[in-house]
């Protein structure tokens, strides 16, 4: 009984062992890529810190990249990418297909549906203009005063009617003035998770990260194999890595 338990033992060290090195190789041998993305949940109570992540590649428009096809939940897609002026890399196209002599991603869909994209423009109280692109724009009309939160790179992260009663807590840059035009446009949107949705990070820096949404530029590097899985190596907040 005493050598079957010491071989079980053993039989798991090993398992254990093979993993932790397969991964290491993985990181060492695959590709690096630098992708955008803002965190949101930021801690675990069981488990330790931990960023929750959503990419700017997780939401994909179709219409947009002038893709036809139609995605089922749960199907497997490869998303091709393309690197920005920045070094970091946005999709350029999704199929079925896996993507040959191209850069590509591996993801699963979550879901397909009808989306709607807002361009705002927005007259400041200095005369100056503002091309704004919110996700929804709802409940607002042309001459309406609006308050307006943007993040680093100018995207908007909330908005209000300044005479609105619930005034949300802006992270990043306000923006204020009166709304000149609005247009609405159809399409459709491809939502994929991509197995790198989760980042541990120290105790007690996953509130900082969190903290710091809006502020500072969050960006994730990953490190994919031949088949386009991908595997979390670094996470930079504002340039300095997150340990």
């Amino acid at each position: 009984m005493r050598s079957k338990f010491i071989l079980l033992v053993l039989l798991q060290v090993a398992v254990l062992s093979g993993i932790i090195a397969y991964r290491q190789y993985w990181v060492a041998t695959g590709e690096r890529i630098l992708l955008k993305t803002a965190p949101v949940d930021p801690r675990d109570l069981f488990r330790g810190d931990y960023v929750n992540l959503r990419y700017d590649i997780s939401t994909i428009d179709l219409e947009k990249l002038g893709v036809k096809e139609r995605f089922q939940e749960r199907e497997r897609v490869y998303v091709v990418l393309e690197r920005n002026p920045d070094s970091t890399f946005d999709a350029t196209s999704v199929s079925r297909v896996l993507p040959a002599g191209k850069r590509f991603i591996q993801g699963r869909v979550q879901y397909e549906r009808a989306g709607s994209k807002w361009k705002v423009l927005l007259r400041d109280d200095s005369e100056n203009l503002h091309p704004l692109t919110p996700q929804w724009f709802s409940n607002v009309k042309k001459g309406d005063r609006v308050s307006f939160c943007l993040d680093e790179r100018g995207q908007v992260l909330n908005f209000f009617k300044e005479e609105a009663e619930y005034k949300p807590k802006c992270r990043g840059r306000s923006l204020n003035g009166i709304v000149e035009e609005i247009e609405k446009t159809e399409s459709r949107i491809l939502h994929v998770e991509y197995g790198i949705e989760s980042y541990f990070v120290e105790e007690g820096k996953g509130r900082a990260v969190e903290s710091s949404r809006g502020k500072e530029d969050l960006r994730v590097e990953v490190s994919l194999r031949k088949d386009g899985k991908g595997i979390i190596t670094a996470l930079f907040l504002g340039g300095r890595l997150v340990r």
